[in-house]
Parts: structure tokens; C-alpha cells; sequence
């Protein structure tokens, strides 16, 4: 069993690094492996939008012509049986531009062949699972840039095959572990639920 962190943040936080490291003591606990897939570490390009990765029929998401990670990454993703993906938000203005670009690349998991108007996804079935968690530092409590950060994460999961269970906003707080510590172990808990019944 083994249970993936998508990290789609653009900038280096520190609570970020203490929230990956309790799901992955608390999941390791359990016996189950984890391991993390840090975005910002790796180079991917922007999508030409060739749609060159879309001819090929079928539920395996397609190579890219393009020489960068992210036919890497994908190779990675589809190794794990479940994802912790997580994503910041720091301008309430702007977007977090190392999950756009992930986003838009991740259209190697939909069938779109020349002369259809609209794309397929490949998983129409979400046989996985994940849970969100976004880190938002734009110092509002409500507003538009956490449910746009909720849709480009939402879509992240859908598109590589995973129902999502729950998502949880995270704002900065002085002791944050201890702030979120049982919502953590309840979405924890959530996604082990969800691959104990995919593997019965």
C-alpha cells in the first residue's frame, strides 16, 4: 500500500513541510508507505497544447513529446494507490503557477483526438482515492481564491483517476498540528477506510 503526496506548492513554507510530515508518521504508524512527489523540484514546462498526448485511445495516460519530468511524474503517480494532494495560495489575485501548469499538462489523462470538440477523460471510473489540503495565506477568511484553489485541485484528482474524499483549507497558525491535529487524523482515516475497500 502505498499513498503518494502531490505537493503542487509554488513557495516554501515551513508548515507545509510539518503537515507532510504527521500524515506520513500517522500513515507510517499503520504500516502503510509514503512518499512525496514535490513539484516545484521538478522541471515541467507549460503545455503547447499540441494535444499530441491525446490521439492514443485507452485508460493509460499518455507519454509527451516534450523532454522534461513530467512523463516521469505521471509514471510516479500511477504507482500509488491513493494521494494526499496539496497546494498553497499566497496572492488573492494571482494563481499558483506550478499547479497551472501541472494542471493543464495533466491532459495526457483525457482522449481528445482531432476534430472532437470535447475531451474524454481516460478514467471514468475513479478507482482511487485522495483528500486536499490547501495552504491559503491571503489573510481572508472567505474568499474566491479558496474554492479556485478547491477546482484546480479537484481537477488534479479526478484527472489522474481519484475520487476525492474530503479537503481541508489550512491558514497559518501558531501552533498548527496542534490546530488541525484531529481533522488530520479524521481525513487520514477517511483514505485508509478508502483503500482497505479497493483492496476487498
Amino acid at each position: 500500500m502505498l499513498i503518494k503526496f502531490i505537493d503542487c506548492t509554488e513557495t516554501y513554507h515551513n508548515d507545509m513541510d510539518k503537515i507532510i510530515g504527521f500524515f506520513s508518521e500517522y500513515f507510517l504508524s499503520l504500516g502503510i508507505s509514503t512518499c512525496q512527489l514535490k513539484l516545484s523540484q521538478l522541471q515541467i514546462v507549460k503545455c503547447t497544447q499540441c494535444r499530441c498526448c491525446t490521439q492514443k485511445k485507452g485508460e493509460e495516460p499518455s507519454k509527451c513529446c516534450m523532454n522534461d519530468d513530467m512523463n516521469e511524474a505521471i509514471d510516479k503517480i500511477e504507482k500509488a494507490d491513493a494521494y494526499v494532494i496539496l497546494a498553497d495560495r499566497n496572492n488573492l489575485f494571482s494563481k499558483n503557477k506550478v499547479h497551472e501548469k501541472f494542471s493543464e499538462r495533466l491532459v495526457a489523462y483525457y482522449y481528445w483526438p482531432y476534430g472532437q470538440v470535447q475531451s474524454t477523460p481516460r478514467r471514468i471510473s475513479l478507482k482511487k482515492s485522495s483528500i486536499l489540503i490547501n495552504y491559503n495565506t491571503t489573510k481572508y477568511f472567505i474568499n474566491h481564491s479558496f474554492y479556485m484553489s478547491k477546482i484546480y485541485m479537484e481537477h488534479t484528482s479526478t484527472s489522474i483517476g481519484a475520487k476525492v474524499l474530503d479537503w481541508q483549507v489550512i491558514t497559518p497558525q501558531e501552533n498548527l498540528i496542534k490546530s488541525y491535529e484531529e481533522r488530520f487524523k479524521e481525513m487520514a482515516e477517511e483514505l485508509i477506510s478508502s483503500i482497505a475497500k479497493q483492496a476487498s
